[in-house]
């Protein structure tokens, strides 16, 4: 089901906690250059819920994530197993672990080359989808979410700095095409800056990433900060952890706060990865409710937000971003694709408003001919198109009405033997 889900989000990645206290509870030899497979739990069951208890396996997991040719696998690592960790195990954790930073670097990074030599070699999954989090959460106030346990205890910058060059070095052991991030702070900016600013291990970093939980209304101001603060740097930013603790995923206001924290993050350059994608019970409120689909023990029943990521990635999130204006009563985002000869531009639009946006008239110029066929899409309720009509003109013109509270897409397609440019007009306005 849980695969069935994947594929039927499309996401561009999808970002997976990997347990060293899972994956190698005992250190699996006392030669770090040496590495004893037996001492791995790839195929070791994982009793999650339910009765009859449900499992999985890393091994399972990993050959899913495998069968999706256009999924790109973030991979990090949350806790450590108690032996390699300098500070003490976790007190009710589930399982028997500890929080970073390891007590042996060397160890540290014979964990990281098994899980990516496991990957390539054994699961087969390309270098070229595998990006690695160096981090996770190395911030300087442990403990401020009274529902998270903290994941780094008692470091230091030169800690963190040791991290990121052992993992480094375990991607140069196996593949120099898997894609290395961090560090995946979520109150600030100041350790990536620290690390890029005054380490020489800042520049192993292919791109950069950060956490953020808006408190409350339709509100990441503090997102679009962070991310002016790490644009010097040049590397692709990653909003890999996100969500709003007002609205969670629940309900048509869960679905409209992320059509418009999608609209938004797109436009400032920043890459979105929702997270949690699923309901999941060891994780607890309110992560779990924050989820996309529900119901563990059931047939995992998609909530509207599933369908705002579903129509999201189908129709926008892989494609080039488009420049564009709009009234100030809408959230609009504009993208193109050239899917071999069909030329396809999409508007996303948001109405997050109490009264309808009526007639709205919307125009691209530079459209290849002067006829097309335009799709529409409510982005809260399926993948399958709502209404199809003709749109004509040069520019090509279209009107719709906006109900109230609502997010819909919408999708001109041509085929043509000619690629030409399509350039947005920059103007969406009422007739």
């Amino acid at each position: 089901m849980w695969t069935a889900r994947w594929a039927e989000l499309s996401p561009s990645h999808v970002r997976v906690p990997v347990f060293h206290a899972i994956l190698e509870p005992q250190n699996d030899n006392n030669d770090p250059n040496e590495t004893d497979w037996s001492g791995f739990l790839f195929e070791t069951p994982i009793v999650v819920a339910g009765e009859p208890a449900r499992s999985l396996t890393y091994k399972g997991w990993f050959e899913a994530l495998r069968s999706m040719p256009d999924v790109n696998v973030v991979l990090y690592f949350p806790y450590l197993a108690p032996w390699l960790s300098k500070n003490d195990p976790i007190a009710g954790f589930p399982i028997p672990a500890a929080p970073h930073p390891p007590n042996d670097l060397a160890e540290y990074r014979e964990f990281v080359t098994a899980i990516l030599r496991y990957l390539v070699e054994s699961i087969g999954l390309p270098a070229t989808r595998i990006t690695v989090e160096v981090t996770n959460e190395p911030d300087l106030l442990c403990g401020v979410d009274p529902a998270t346990a903290c994941f780094w205890e008692d470091w230091t910058m030169d800690d963190i700095a040791g991290v990121v060059q052992a993992t480094y070095e375990a991607v140069r052991n196996v593949d120099e095409d898997i894609e290395l991030v961090g560090l995946a702070e979520c109150q600030g900016t100041g350790v990536v800056r620290e690390l890029m600013d005054n380490y020489p291990q800042g520049r192993y970093l292919d791109g950069l990433s950060f956490h953020y939980y808006s408190p409350s209304g339709f509100k990441l101001n503090p997102v679009l900060g962070r991310a002016r603060e790490l644009a010097p740097y040049g590397r692709p930013l990653y909003l890999d952890e996100y969500g709003s603790r007002q609205f969670l995923s629940e309900g048509k206001d869960g679905a409209l706060w992320h059509s418009w924290a999608l609209v938004t993050l797109w436009n400032a350059g920043i890459a979105p990865l929702q997270y949690p994608i699923s309901e999941y019970p060891l994780i607890g409120e309110p992560y779990n409710s924050m989820g996309l689909f529900e119901n563990w023990l059931g047939e995992w029943s998609r909530k509207p937000s599933y369908w705002v990521f579903a129509n999201f990635f189908r129709h926008m999130g892989h494609d080039e971003r488009l420049a564009c204006t709009a009234p100030s009563d809408m959230d609009i985002l504009a993208a193109r694709r050239v899917p071999g000869q069909e030329v396809q531009v999409a508007f996303w639009v948001v109405n997050r408003g109490d009264s309808p946006l009526v007639d709205r008239t919307f125009a691209v110029s530079g459209f290849p001919g002067q006829e097309a066929t335009l799709f529409v899409y409510d982005n809260l309720a399926s993948l399958a198109p709502v209404l199809s009509m003709s749109a004509a003109g040069s520019p090509l013109v279209f009107t719709a009405t906006l109900p109230a509270r609502s997010s819909y897409t919408f999708v001109i397609r041509k085929t043509t033997d000619l690629y030409l440019p399509v350039i947005l007009r920059r103007d969406v306005r009422p007739r």
